[in-house]
Parts: C-alpha cells; structure tokens; sequence
C-alpha cells in the first residue's frame, strides 16, 4: 500500500483541527510506518500484525492512535502492560505546537520510543540541535536503526533521563517529555536554557485519575506555567510507584454515609481531574464486592492510612483522619463557587529545590504546595 496519501490526510486532518501547518506539514514529511515494528497493539489492544494484514498495518500506521510498541519492558511472559509507545500523531502535534519551537533552538527529548517523534523535530530544527534520551537499550537500538534507515540523525543518548547529569553545554532550548511524571527531575532544569520551555505530561501522584499537559517557562532556576488540557502517558520508569494501600473489600470504615446520586462520578472523567487538581495527596483505583455488579472507586491518602469506598448504591464509607469522599464534594463546591474553571485555568510553579505549587490562574494564588522533603505531605495553602 502507498503510505504518502495516508500521510497527506493524516497532515490534513491535523491542520483542520487546528494544528498550524508547518506542524502539520512535519507528519506528511516524516513516514511514520517506517519507525513500527511489524506487530503492535492500538486502541481497545486491537493487534496489528505487518505479515498477517499489511494493509490494515499500514492503515493503523497513519491513524490517530497510541500504537503500543512494547509490553512489560520488553519480558517474555509478562501480563502484557504498555510499556512503551508511538503517541497519537495529534498529541505529538499539541506537544510539539506548545513548544513554540523556533529556529536555532536546541530540543531535549525524553523518552525517544519509535524514534519518529525524534524524526519529527530533526525536520524541524534539524538533526545537529536534537537530543532524545532513552531509558531501554533494546529501545533505543530499534531507534537508532529506524532513524539511520530514514536519514536522521539526531544525537541518541542511552541513559536514565532523571539521573542524567548533563549533555554538551548542559543547556537547551526546549525539552519534551514523552513519559508521565509527578516530580520534575532536578535533572531536567539543569538541561533547560533560561527562558526556555519544558513540555511534559504531569499529575500529582501516580494513581491520580489522569494528568494534564503542563507548559513550563525558566523563571531563574524555577520553572511555571499554565496547563493546556488533559493528557495521560505511560509514567517515567522511576515513577511508576503503585505501592498505595488499596482498602481490602473487607476493610471495616469508621464512617459510613449516604450520597445523593452516585459518588463515583467524583473521580470519574474530567471531575476526577480536577479533584487530582484541587485535592492533594491521594490515589484510586477500583474495586468489586463479592456479590456486586459493578465496581466500586477508592480512594487512598499518600499521606496517612485513610481511606474511601463510594459504591454505586449511594454508600460512602470512610476510614482515617482524612475523610477524602468529604474533601472531595468540598472540593466541588468550591470549585463551582470560583465560576467553574477548567483545566487551562491552572498551573504549577516547580522551584529548584523542587518544591511543587498547583495554583488557579495566577502563581501567587496557590492551593497546595508540595515541599520536596516531604514527598508524601502537602500543605493546603488556598
């Protein structure tokens, strides 16, 4: 099958979604298929096989998906968790279009994957000004072969990102994250220019209901900046803590009460996003009742053994000094009185001894503030 009219409206498609066209106009350039492997898993874990179906493979190639290129770090006999992707060309687009990405800019990638994100900004700044950092060696092998075959060659680092001290003069222009994360890595401001731009995907915790697209400015050493909609990704390898007490079924409350309507929908969608936004310090997941129907939503503090199970029946059961199901309608209440703000409305300041604040529309209007000696505490400051 011929990939270029493929790539055409896929590059079409972007531009009519807003996507400006010298953006748009990178993923007609750069041939995405080239940088697959020839089995990979899309949307709803529908498996792509190159032998099988080459047509289909080609099709899925150019659509606007996450194609899962590897699972379980690559092991063999693993439970077949994503470990690692080629994004949805759109979400490459949005990142790649908050970066403000100019001529002679020097770009840090974290998370080079496939390598055609990496391929993307060669054709944008060039290969001499790309640097993209890959954690997995098996990875970045394929990687590198991809970008060899294609004619790119961007300088192609082997390493831990958030451990990585420096690379060249320590400093670049722009920096785009491919990986989720809850902390900054020092690391990463000591790449970035003054006044340069970090792009990555950001939540408060591992576990929180989904993440935002942080955009990120040098303010002298500290970096803030409003965040531009929702967004998830896989999480950094380093950060991929799931080790939250999750609430046995059996676990006895010491609190029990009952809500108006269904109590999940707290943590469900983009109320759930905004409740990770306004209420620091927690985790969630789900869970069955022996004998259910449907699946309860608990929520677990990472600073205390408190909990939370809301049932879809009504019932809120509650254990611990955090009563979290109550922080979590105050937390609504407030945010209907304050007119209702979206995502865009918020933003985080992160200084350089890597202090976290999460604000509303303004730096100085903080609502909680994370020190970094005290990882698993915040201070609730609006």
């Amino acid at each position: 099958m011929d990939y270029l009219p493929l790539a055409q409206a896929l590059a079409d498609q972007l531009h009519a979604d807003g996507i400006p066209e010298h953006i748009a106009s990178l993923f007609r350039r750069v041939p995405r298929h080239a940088f697959l492997p020839d089995v990979m898993w899309g949307d709803g874990r529908t498996r792509y096989d190159r032998a099988e179906d080459p047509d289909g493979w080609m099709r899925a190639a150019y659509s606007d998906q996450p194609l899962t290129t590897q699972v379980d770090d690559g092991a063999e006999g693993g439970p077949g968790i994503a470990t690692s992707s080629s994004s949805a060309p759109s979400v490459m687009a949005r990142m790649l279009t908050a970066a403000r990405i100019e001529p002679g800019h020097r770009v840090m990638e974290i998370g080079t994957g496939t390598g055609y994100h990496a391929a993307l900004l060669c054709e944008l700044v060039g290969d001499i000004r790309v640097t993209t950092i890959e954690i997995d060696q098996e990875v970045a092998d394929r990687a590198h072969s991809a970008l060899i075959a294609e004619d790119y060659a961007p300088e192609l680092v082997t390493a831990d990102a958030e451990k990585l001290a420096s690379i060249g003069d320590g400093r670049h222009h722009r920096i785009i994250a491919t990986c989720q994360v809850a902390e900054i890595p020092e690391a990463w401001l000591v790449q970035l220019h003054a006044r340069g731009r970090l792009i990555t995907p950001w939540a408060p915790t591992p576990g929180a209901p989904a993440g935002v697209l942080a955009v990120l400015e040098d303010c002298g050493g500290d970096v803030q900046g409003r965040f531009e909609g929702s967004l998830a990704f896989m999480w950094a390898r380093g950060q991929r803590r799931g080790g939250h007490m999750v609430p046995d079924v059996d676990a006895v409350p010491d609190r029990i009460t009952h809500a108006d309507g269904d109590p999940r929908t707290l943590l469900d969608g983009e109320t759930g996003l905004l409740m990770s936004l306004l209420v620091p310090g927690w985790a969630h997941g789900m869970a069955m009742e022996p004998g259910a129907s449907e699946p309860h939503v608990w929520a677990v503090s990472t600073r205390c053994g408190s909990w939370a199970r809301m049932h879809p029946d009504g019932r809120v059961e509650q254990f611990g000094p955090r009563r979290l199901a109550e922080e979590f309608a105050g937390a609504l209440t407030w945010w209907r009185g304050e007119g209702r703000p979206t995502v865009d409305d918020f933003g985080l300041t992160v200084t350089a001894d890597g202090c976290r604040s999460v604000w509303l529309r303004e730096p100085r209007a903080e609502l909680w503030t994370l020190h970094a000696a005290d990882h698993d505490d915040a201070d609730d400051v609006g």
